[in-house]
């Protein structure tokens, strides 16, 4: 349990500091073409998605009293009622974790060096984008002929959109990349698949350290599972770094129905405490 001020901007810092959030709601249209040509009626991406065991926050503020003065209590699955813990436990769950990119040999110290000094060199740290590795499956989708919209809920000052075109592509990659890359879509079947390449490398595959370079190319999948849910896997490439490629993340996600969802807007990204974090290593 949490005691939280009874104010939309203690709703958004609530949300903020939820890495598992994802209200959802869902929509009715299919999607019909392949690119710009007619073609069988595709699984329905349409509308919002939940992580297992994500928090339904429209869900949770609808079952709140009115607006007042007083404080109000918002139940969250923090271990023992620490919110801390969501931060702790949210590290130890990634170090125990066996699933790591395989680096070159010579590029290991980097790596090292780098998850040492994460609270400076992170650019997460300091307000960068996130990039593509770290955000995660879209909480909203809406796929159009030509397109598709993916939203996020970003962290704090991040809220991340993509509008990706479906191929071929009708421009060069840019050489000098973008922290979010170049991507484009296509069906495999019902499995709708972005590829991206075109980034810069300035950004991290993941919190520990992990560099990438101008070659990385990421291949994000929505398998169809059933017809409310879908299996998001990312697969990162880079042959200048990695000796193999690396499937980081694989998730089910369900169609949330409840209509009152939304994606809150969230707080300015300021970085006004890196002169103040205490020692070099982030994790420990």
């Amino acid at each position: 349990m949490l005691k939280i001020a009874h104010s939309r901007t203690a709703y958004v810092l609530l949300v903020a500091g939820l890495a598992t959030v994802a209200p959802a709601t869902t929509g009715n249209a299919q999607t019909k073409t392949t690119g710009a040509a007619t073609a069988p009626a595709h699984f329905d991406f349409n509308g919002f998605w939940d992580m297992a065991g994500a928090i339904d926050l429209a869900a949770v503020l609808g079952q709140l009293p009115p607006p007042t003065d007083k404080e109000i209590i918002v139940p969250l699955p923090v271990r023992n009622g620490d919110f801390a813990n969501l931060t702790n436990d949210g590290v130890l769950a990634r170090r125990a974790g066996d699933n790591l990119p395989k680096y070159k040999p010579q590029f290991w110290d980097k790596v090292i060096d780098l998850d040492y000094d994460g609270n400076t060199l992170d650019p997460w740290s300091t307000c960068l984008p996130e990039g593509v590795t770290r955000l995660g499956p879209p909480r909203f989708m809406m796929v159009q002929p030509t397109h598709v919209a993916l939203f996020y809920n970003g962290e704090i000052g991040r809220p991340e959109s993509r509008l990706v075109p479906f191929g071929p592509r009708t421009h060069p990659v840019s050489r000098d990349g973008t922290w979010m890359g170049d991507p484009i879509a296509r069906w495999d079947g019902d499995a709708l698949v972005v590829e991206t390449e075109g980034f810069n490398a300035e950004s991290w595959l993941d919190a520990q350290g992990y560099l990438h370079g101008y070659e990385m190319k990421t291949t994000e999948r929505f398998q169809p599972k059933g017809p409310d849910s879908y299996e998001y896997s990312i697969t990162i490439e880079d042959p200048e770094y990695l000796v193999e490629p690396w499937v980081k993340q694989t998730v089910v996600l369900t169609r949330n129905k409840n209509p009152k969802t939304f994606i809150p807007e969230t707080p300015p990204c300021s970085d006004r405490d890196k002169e103040f974090m205490v020692g070099k290593t982030r994790e420990q």
